[in-house]
């Protein structure tokens, strides 16, 4: 009598469930968790993004997540004799998460993909970092992995990007690439936190490195304050100049770099912003870049998409994303050929072959993050940015 209570709950969770889940890409008559229902299939949640399901990126992660479905469905034996369901959660917000976590434990759930934003992100990692289920973020720079007490990654967190600070390491390689051997001065605001500590990896990097490297730290943004301090390191012959402050900051200091001094570089430590585009030659060090600008990769897997569907994913990025994640997961399973929440655990840190476009990606057990991603490095030239090669980025050298 007690198990038999036990399925018609389990019943009522995943015809609850269903409710948290669309069915858009399959005919009307097909229920999406049927293989959950009847045993032969796993089920994984899948977080939506910002914009929801109707977004753009929204139906792209969809229909890139039910091809890797129906993939795995044509395959002989599947996933040792089974499937996977990717549950798509209609979570409102982050006073959802807890019942629903609950929720998606008493279902055997033992992985959830995450398209959130980092703030939603924190809690769900706080949440499931050590108990589970595994989370995979498909961002995840400003997400912690790893425990501030031992340094080694939570047992249940796991990211396809590198930490918020990768970037300090993406722009010391872009420089020693490029600019070995000259003198580099690293302008930072000492009163912001996250800034003044990207700006001391950057230093502590390049110094690693063998290149001399003076350390322009400042008070405040106003130009009376890290101008003068710029125009002196110019004059005493630094060519290269690191901004991690704002791109108005960094505007400012390509004007009074590049026109006083011929040759003069200027490194921007955030993203490529349409501000920016007047300052010629100016460096930006962008992760999205190797996607985003992959003309080939991204109609690769529009084709891969619209050969089960018949649709063309209007946000091709993302979806590619998705379908790492998707492959991530699906290898997990296979390798742990089990539901236990520790096993797929253990079996996603495992993983590798990982394809992520061009990329192959293998997880470092260390860091729960791929062992190595690379950073499109891009100059302004005319008004744009155009692509000057990539650099690659350990993530067992990286900050969190």
């Amino acid at each position: 009598m007690k198990n038999f209570f036990k399925t018609i709950f389990l019943i009522f969770l995943l015809a609850s469930a269903v409710s948290s889940c669309d069915a858009g890409v399959f005919a009307e008559d097909e229920d999406p968790l049927l293989g959950v229902k009847e045993g032969w299939a796993w089920p994984v949640v899948v977080i939506p993004p910002k914009d929801g399901w109707d977004s753009a990126a929204g139906k792209s992660i969809k229909y890139a997540m039910r091809t890797a479905e129906r993939e795995i469905s044509l395959r002989r034996d599947a996933i040792r004799g089974r499937e996977v369901t990717f549950m798509f959660s209609d979570i409102g917000g982050m006073d959802e998460l807890l019942p629903r976590l609950e929720t998606w434990r008493a279902m055997k759930v033992s992985a959830i993909v995450s398209f959130a934003q980092d703030d939603f992100s924190a809690v769900l990692a706080e949440l499931c970092g050590e108990r589970g289920p595994s989370v995979i973020f498909t961002g995840g720079e400003g997400v912690r992995i790893r425990s501030e007490d031992t340094g080694k990654p939570r047992p249940y967190l796991f990211a396809l990007d590198l930490p918020y600070y990768s970037r300090a390491n993406a722009i010391a390689e872009a420089i020693l690439t490029r600019y070995s051997g000259e003198q580099t001065a690293v302008v930072t605001d000492i009163l912001s936190q996250k800034l003044a500590r990207g700006a001391e990896l950057n230093i502590r990097f390049l110094r690693a490195r063998g290149l001399q490297t003076l350390d322009l730290s400042v008070t405040a943004y106003r130009q009376d304050q890290f101008l003068p301090q710029v125009l002196e390191a110019g004059a005493g012959g630094t060519k290269v100049f690191v901004c991690w402050l704002d791109a108005m900051a960094a505007l400012s200091i390509w004007q009074n770099t590049t026109r006083r001094r011929s040759g003069a570089v200027v490194c921007y430590y955030g993203p490529a912003q349409q501000i920016l585009t007047d300052a010629d030659g100016m460096i930006v060090v962008d992760k999205d870049a190797p996607l985003v600008r992959n003309e080939e990769g991204r109609r690769a897997i529009m084709m891969k998409i619209r050969d089960v569907f018949d649709v063309i994913v209007e946000d091709p990025v993302t979806a590619a994303r998705a379908l790492a994640a998707a492959d991530w997961v699906i290898g997990a399973y296979h390798s742990a050929g089990a539901d236990s929440a520790r096993e797929i655990a253990l079996a996603l840190e495992r993983r590798s072959g990982i394809p992520l476009m061009d990329e192959v990606l293998s997880i470092d057990p260390g860091t729960h993050r791929p062992v190595s991603r690379k950073f499109g490095v891009l100059e302004v030239r005319g008004r744009t940015y155009e692509s000057s090669g990539t650099v690659e980025v350990l993530s067992s050298e990286t900050v969190e």
